[in-house]
């Protein structure tokens, strides 16, 4: 039985011009049954996201803060990790703002992959049960 993927995208993190290689790399996990990206609303730049992309986008409204973006991907990870259908979770970024979720993972009985760029920190390389590289 091919693992349940679901792929969250640090839009702001991750440019939307990465987006068909990311569809590509997250096949190796499984069935992808669905892919976010998240991304501030008003922000020009990661609005190309849901202009260029199929991701299901997850607008941020309101005024910028240090890692709005990524606690609401640290919160939708958890949502995700406990349901049943979904048996991977895969978030594409480079921050390592994300190492927090092995250990919720593990407890979930979830796997935890990152895709990411080569400037990914070695913790963020580690944290989760497999590091796909972005070229």
């Amino acid at each position: 039985m091919k693992h349940r993927t679901v792929i969250l995208v640090d839009g702001e993190n991750i440019s939307y011009k990465k987006a068909d290689e990311i569809t590509a790399l997250s096949r190796r996990l499984g069935n992808v049954v669905e892919r976010k990206v998240y991304h501030r609303q008003k922000d020009p730049i990661t609005r190309m996201w849901n202009k260029k992309t199929a991701y299901k986008n997850n607008h941020i409204s309101g005024e910028a803060e240090h890692n709005k973006i990524d606690h609401r991907i640290k919160k939708d990870a958890r949502k995700y990790m406990q349901s049943p259908d979904i048996d991977v979770i895969c978030v594409v970024s480079s921050d390592s703002d994300f190492c927090c979720l092995r250990e919720d993972a593990a407890a979930a009985g979830k796997l935890l992959c990152f895709i990411g760029e080569k400037k990914a920190p070695r913790k963020l390389r580690k944290a989760g049960a497999r590091f796909i590289e972005l070229r």
